[in-house]
């Protein structure tokens, strides 16, 4: 489903953000904006209330009708989504409502209306790139590889710098096991949006995959700052390291992971293992230095 992010730009709504179906910004203390508020802050109820009282002041509020629609398909009423997004194309051609029809009917087993929904918006919007996209990861779904492609090539020659469409087309590569151009792909499209932690984490795993872990430790080590939470992450850049005999900054990896969780037994005995290798690295170098002298003798 695509989401409007009206979150940042909530204070000063330009009526022409997408589709020009108004011409004035919304107050700062309007329905809609407290809606958008409740929504980001996952308070739904709350959220669609505002909206509903939004509808009231304005009918046509494409705007409202559309998050509305949002939020209950969010919530799993697809048949209220539904009715939503068609008021919404009653009154202006967007293609983001159609794309949500079409993935309601996908979910639904209608796929063919599914198509039908996303081959019109593709034809009604030519300078958007984000129906065919959807498009192909619905044919990438049914296995229709080939096609799949062909469609988000289509797409990027819309608009080649349409990150989603990247990562797409690198994940369908990767797939049809065209390893370098997959990596291509990815890396413009963690390039595009360098702080969407999905475009970082994949690339990350086709490198790991590839045996290149440097590499991999670079894309999970920016992954771990978007995502500070996330335990699988530390364990895999310890793992990482460990692979790489960068046995204090596995440690390090695994201390921060530990701190999330204390009670992993794997993370335990891969500190223990680390801890067991560093002293006796530590033991060789005594040896080491026990058989030389450092100091100056007398004659």
């Amino acid at each position: 489903m695509v989401k409007r992010n009206f979150l940042n730009i909530l204070r000063v709504i330009v009526a022409t953000l997408f589709f020009g179906c108004a011409n004035v910004p919304a107050p700062i203390d309007s329905h809609f904006n407290k809606g958008v508020e409740h929504y980001d802050n996952q308070e739904m109820a709350k959220a669609i209330e505002e909206y509903k009282l939004a509808l009231r002041q304005n009918p046509n509020d494409t705007f409202a009708m559309y998050n509305l629609a949002v939020v209950y398909q969010d919530r799993g009423k697809t048949d209220q989504a539904e009715n939503l997004y068609r008021d919404v194309l009653k009154i202006i051609e967007d293609s983001f409502s159609r794309i949500n029809l079409a993935g309601i009917f996908y979910n639904r087993g209608n796929h063919d209306e599914a198509f039908r929904q996303l081959e019109t918006a593709a034809d009604k919007n030519p300078d958007s790139a984000h129906p065919l996209s959807v498009l192909g990861e619905f044919k990438e779904r049914e296995g229709k590889l080939a096609e799949a492609e062909q469609k988000y090539l289509k797409a990027l020659s819309i608009d080649n710098r349409h990150a989603l469409t990247h990562f797409r087309l690198g994940r369908l590569h990767l797939k049809r096991e065209k390893f370098a151009q997959g990596i291509e792909h990815l890396k413009q499209a963690s390039d595009l949006e360098a702080e969407n932690p999905t475009y970082l984490e994949t690339l990350a795993a086709e490198y790991e995959r590839s045996g290149d872990y440097l590499e991999a430790v670079n894309f999970f080590e920016r992954v771990s700052v978007l995502e500070p939470d996330r335990l699988d992450i530390y364990v895999k850049l310890g793992d990482l390291y460990k692979k790489k005999t960068m046995f204090r900054q596995a440690l390090s990896r695994y201390w921060s992971a530990l701190a999330l969780k204390n009670d992993d037994p794997y993370i335990h005995r891969s500190v223990l293992e680390i801890y067991t290798i560093l002293s006796e690295h530590e033991k060789e170098q005594l040896k080491t230095l026990e058989g030389q002298s450092s100091f100056a003798r007398n004659p």
